[in-house]
């Protein structure tokens, strides 16, 4: 296989995986799924179901590495029996990459809080989610 294919396959799949676990997610499985469509319709919905569970993994802690290998491998596999696919998937990350994915925070950020007795201070520059079971 072509040396740049390969590592468009490995772009890719690290691309995606990243992806995956963001805001992004519903338009990294999209635009995956649509590419799948294009070359091998067969296996698209397989595809999408392989995306979800993708993201569960990471959601859930699990090794971006082995789920990147994963990804690296399926999309190289396309591209080794769809070689015009590289062109639109190409296109792919150029428009992931292009979208925002989310909130952007720039300049400094100060954060400053006090709990007194038994009082408790949550504070984040992003997302959070609390769940305090007692």
């Amino acid at each position: 296989m072509d040396p740049n294919v390969l590592a468009l396959a490995g772009t890719a799949g690290t691309t995606v995986v990243a992806l995956l676990a963001t805001d992004a997610w519903e338009q990294t499985r999209r635009g995956v799924t649509t590419l799948w469509r294009r070359f091998r319709p067969e296996a698209a919905e397989e595809i999408d179901g392989l995306l979800s569970r993708s993201r569960a993994t990471l959601l859930d802690g699990g090794e971006p590495v082995g789920v990147e290998s994963e990804w690296q491998l399926r999309l190289g596999a396309l591209l080794a029996q769809h070689p015009d696919a590289a062109a639109e998937l190409d296109s792919l990350l150029r428009e992931l990459a292009a979208e925002p994915s989310g909130q952007t925070i720039s300049g400094g950020v100060h954060l400053k809080a006090h709990a007194e007795g038994s009082g408790q201070v949550y504070q984040s520059v992003r997302d959070q989610t609390v769940n305090n079971y007692r």
